[in-house]
């Protein structure tokens, strides 16, 4: 049931992209997909994703609705914002945290097809609510332009979520993805 939530998720950021881009990676136990579209003053974006994550007869969905500032350059891009994440899974640990951080890229005018950035969003205890006690989401990524509008990466991402007196990586490794961007 929620890798159907998260297909039927994905198929609907699709359809709906307009000067917007839309990620998805991969490994080989999770998925996460993220639509992230300027809201019409331009000076703010939305973005909208899940993770689906399964290991070992246990799995969970990490949605998350998130706003931000974006600024874009030539050689580099930078947005700071807020992230409401909900956490759902198998072993009954739901709950929500509202995260802060950015993200950012940089390019150099050497190597004018490949860019480096990531993203980090923390939320402490005082705002995450129902079993979690705090959130930590921070990915790094290496990006080539493959297409006019299709970026391919290799990430790492790690998505630490604590619960009671326990702080575990609910994922923390290495994945392939692109960007389009509409």
């Amino acid at each position: 049931m929620k890798r159907l939530a998260l297909a039927v998720l994905t198929a609907g950021m699709a359809v709906t992209a307009q000067a917007a881009t839309i990620d998805l990676n991969i490994n080989d136990e999770t998925i996460r997909a993220e639509y992230d579209a300027p809201l019409p003053q331009n000076r703010l974006n939305m973005a909208v994703g899940a993770l689906y994550h399964e290991e070992n007869h246990f799995d969970a969905v990490v949605g998350h609705l998130g706003l931000h500032t974006q600024e874009n350059t030539a050689t580099y891009s930078a947005g700071v914002g807020g992230r409401l994440y909900g956490v759902t899974s198998s072993n009954d640990i739901d709950g929500v945290s509202i995260g802060l951080g950015g993200q950012g890229s940089v390019s150099f005018r050497q190597l004018r097809d490949v860019r480096f950035g990531g993203h980090v969003y923390f939320a402490p205890k005082v705002v995450s609510f129902g079993d979690l006690d705090g959130m930590m989401d921070l990915s790094l990524r290496a990006y080539y332009a493959a297409l006019k509008d299709v970026d391919i990466y290799l990430g790492w991402r790690k998505l630490e979520v604590d619960v009671g007196p326990h702080s575990d990586d609910l994922e923390s490794g290495l994945n392939v993805g692109f960007i389009m961007k509409f």
